[in-house]
């Protein structure tokens, strides 16, 4: 969370310590908790306080498990009525109600409150828990947000996560809100080894034949799952956990796999186990397995399996509590993703609702078929897909909406590179990182000639591509299926796909559709980038005014980029000349190193300003 107006205060805790020991009488109201660590039972805290307690918690499962170890909770999820909240509530044997809901199942409790005659507001304390899931699934489950309509009216109420994860809301300031930061009093950093690598399901399959222990996979892809599953030949001692959205349980089942949506207090993991995202954060996965983990990142033809280094990884790895062995991730990297700062997209967005408004000035004068059509325009403006559609908030920016936006940039800018994601998990303080590529020569040779592309077919897949890959301010997750899609049209023509991606499709039109022209100005975008994507390790290795011999640069230059894995525009390693120190610095005319006959520059001063 980026919030530099709220108070924040450091609270310590020991390794055997736990939320309840910090607060006996319950969680503080008015504050963001920031835990560090899961398993540290702050639900639980919540749950043996004595007051009465509502607890959002983001999906059923994770409700499952606190109902079981808490019987006199209630889960409220898809399925409980208003009128079984309502019993429930006016219960006189139960001295402190505590209410476990979904985000979407919160209006359940509101309504079952109103008729039990109970001010919520002033008789509960309402807890967020997990709360950075409030921003990551904004995009696909629009009622999450719901809690939040209400939070700032509850006299007492609080957020918290090992990981949160908000927009900047007037409420927190206007509450007085406070940060609290929970640190450990010891060293609680894991062990990484993060797995760079051209080819992600043979390394997959390299890992799990080197394992002797049962391993977990974390892989936000039910169908990469199964192509995993079958290049492995690892079926039957295989199991599948994921939601049951669109009946994927019963559909899995049906094509041989063992698959559920549920993970069983004290099950018996199966040697290899899948989880998609959600099962990643909240839920305790309680068996007596410690089971290796393995993320899965495939961020070319799945990028909704890229894994946040800041809040899926630490979430994951706290997921079984009797504890895990190896920590490994295996990830492919695309420099191609588009990316766009939080600076660029709230200046793009503010225009865009500038408009908006303008055109809704401008509607209110007209009447009939004149209005629908001004209606029409305004929705395709990119922004509307970021606006609340009803009730008082219609017409105004959703926040969430656009934290997540923002989010799906940042998290993609660590795959550009693999040196990217490595400093990004040494900069969450909670990994040791040990960082290798692995090179595969799966490249078949190409016995038929590429087919030629007609200008009718390169326009049939720019249409299809503007519909995959829109260009702007555009907020849309593409399903399994468009991105298998996605992948066969970049299959059948690289170079269209991926102009169109640097430059858009009115570039295109303007060079006539000539392959030729892309293929050139794309040899020169990327001969521009790619010398500049290791320059913060550069200027931190390199001393202005200090004399380098010619082999000094190419060794210290070659050291970098093969850290970086940099290779040039013939997808060959990128290879370092002495000159290329002009490419960062104002560089002396060549010179004799003093007290030697060798030959050299002297950097003088830096190219490029990074503040």
């Amino acid at each position: 969370m980026e919030n530099t107006e709220l108070h924040s205060t450091l609270v310590y805790i020991e390794e055997k310590e736990f939320m309840s020991d910090l607060y006996p009488e319950g969680l503080p109201t008015n504050t963001i908790i920031d835990k560090t660590l899961t398993a540290k039972g702050a639900t639980t805290c919540e749950l043996e306080a004595k007051r009465n307690s509502i607890i959002v918690e983001p999906n059923v499962p994770v409700i499952v498990g606190k109902q079981n170890k808490y019987p006199k909770a209630l889960g409220v999820c898809e399925g409980v009525t208003d009128a079984t909240i309502k019993t429930y509530l006016l219960d006189k044997s139960i001295p402190h109600k505590k209410i476990i809901v979904t985000p979407e199942s919160y209006s359940k409790v509101k309504r079952a409150a109103d008729y039990a005659s109970i001010n919520l507001f002033k008789d509960f304390f309402l807890l967020i828990d997990e709360c950075e899931k409030v921003v990551q699934d904004a995009e696909f489950r629009p009622n999450i947000i719901l809690p939040f309509f209400d939070f700032f009216s509850f006299d007492n109420k609080a957020l918290i996560s090992a990981t949160p994860l908000l927009p900047n809301l007037k409420g927190f300031t206007n509450h007085s809100f406070t940060c609290i930061k929970i640190i450990p009093n010891y060293d609680y950093k894991k062990a990484l080894n993060l797995v760079g690598t051209n080819n992600v399901q043979q390394e997959f399959m390299n890992q799990i034949f080197q394992s002797g222990n049962k391993i977990a996979i974390f892989l936000n892809s039910p169908e990469y799952a199964k192509a995993l599953i079958e290049k492995a030949n690892i079926r039957d001692c295989t199991k599948i956990y994921c939601s049951d959205t669109d009946g994927n349980i019963g559909k899995l089942r049906k094509e041989g796999y063992k698959a559920a949506d549920l993970f069983v207090s004290g099950e018996v993991l199966e040697q290899y186990s899948f989880f998609t995202s959600r099962f990643y954060s909240a839920v305790d996965l309680e068996t007596s397995d410690r089971p290796d983990i393995i993320m899965m990142t495939d961020c070319i033809s799945r990028p909704h399996t890229m894994i946040d280094p800041y809040t899926h990884a630490i979430q994951i790895i706290g997921r079984f509590r009797n504890g895990i062995g190896d920590i490994t991730h295996i990830t492919n990297w695309n420099n191609d993703l588009e990316l766009q700062s939080r600076e660029e997209v709230i200046k793009e967005m503010k225009a865009q609702k500038n408009v908006y408004d303008t055109l809704a000035d401008v509607k209110e004068a007209l009447k009939g078929r004149e209005r629908e059509l001004l209606t029409e325009i305004q929705e395709r403006i990119p922004v509307y897909r970021f606006l609340f559609e009803n009730d008082e908030y219609k017409g105004k920016v959703n926040p969430f909406l656009v934290e997540c936006y923002i989010q799906k940039f940042k998290i993609a800018s660590f795959y550009q590179y693999p040196q990217y994601l490595e400093n990004a998990y040494r900069e969450t303080g909670h990994f040791n990182v040990l960082y290798h590529y692995k090179h595969y020569n799966d490249e078949q040779p190409q016995t038929v000639k590429p087919k030629i592309l007609s200008r009718k077919r390169k326009i049939e897949i720019l249409e299809r591509l503007q519909v995959l890959r829109p260009k702007g301010l555009v907020f849309m997750i593409p399903s399994e299926e468009q991105e298998q899609e996605l992948a066969s049209l970049r299959h059948e023509a690289p170079e269209l796909c991926k102009y169109y991606e640097k430059f858009g499709i009115d570039k295109i039109v303007e060079i006539d559709y000539d392959l030729s022209t892309m293929k050139r100005e794309l040899k020169t975008k990327h001969k521009a980038e790619i010398y500049l994507v290791p320059i913060d390790e550069i200027y931190n290795t390199i001393v202005l005014g200090k004399p380098y011999s010619e082999s000094e640069i190419i060794a210290t230059l070659q050291m970098i980029y093969d850290k970086y894995n940099l290779v040039d525009d013939n997808n060959k390693p990128l290879k370092a000349k002495a000159t290329y120190l002009n490419k960062y610095f104002r560089i002396s005319e060549r010179i004799t190193i003093p007290k030697s006959r060798l030959k050299g520059y002297i950097p003088l001063e830096k190219k490029y300003s990074l503040e």
